[in-house]
């Protein structure tokens, strides 16, 4: 049963989602090798690369919150590693932070430096977060909407964290507005 009082930002790995892009790799491999027509080992080569080069890039770290933790789950950056993670043979590195050990949190919108005309990788939305012994935590809000925004935010103000919002991103997703096109001043670019 999914617990209401807890918000969770990104997406959770689950094994069918795994076992899914598996397969259809697997299909993938048999198209590109003609379906038997190239030897098996041709199939293989193809099938390795795809699993090792595709899987591991379609899922990510992922946050949760409630009104007592903050429970981050993270996935190596070698691949193989991820892999395994992934497919349940190796552990995902989880760290999990008391809110009543966290001083403030600080939300900051941060504009990805286009240099070519065909990056389209997002900008940056990223809640960081001080504890009172110095650690110091960037979690990715990706695309998260205002009610979710404004749980978490509730979270922190129910454990007396002090929330520094020098941008006024609250208030703008609030008003549901677009944050690419404020902090861009409508212009395409952000050299």
């Amino acid at each position: 049963m999914k617990n209401t009082n807890e918000i969770v930002v990104g997406k959770p790995v689950k094994i069918s989602h795994v076992l899914i892009g598996a397969a259809a790799i697997v299909l993938l491999s048999l198209f590109v090798t003609g379906f038997g027509y190239l030897p098996w080992w041709v199939f293989l080569i193809v099938l390795i690369l795809g699993i090792f080069i595709t899987l591991p890039t379609c899922f990510n770290s992922y946050w949760r919150i409630n009104n007592e933790k903050v429970k981050i789950t993270s996935y190596s950056n070698n691949d193989a590693i991820k892999l395994m993670q992934l497919l349940g043979l190796h552990k995902k590195d989880e760290q999990v932070i008391k809110l009543a050990n966290i001083e403030n949190a600080e939300i900051i919108y941060k504009k990805n430096i286009r240099i070519s005309p065909v990056d389209f990788n997002p900008d940056y939305l990223n809640l960081y977060l001080d504890t009172k012994d110095g650690q110091k935590y960037t979690l990715s809000l990706g695309n998260i909407d205002y009610q979710k925004l404004a749980t978490i935010i509730q979270f922190l103000k129910e454990n007396q964290i002090e929330l520094i919002d020098k941008q006024g991103i609250v208030q703008l997703l609030r008003e549901n507005k677009n944050l690419f096109t404020h902090f861009h001043n409508k212009k395409w670019t952000a050299v």
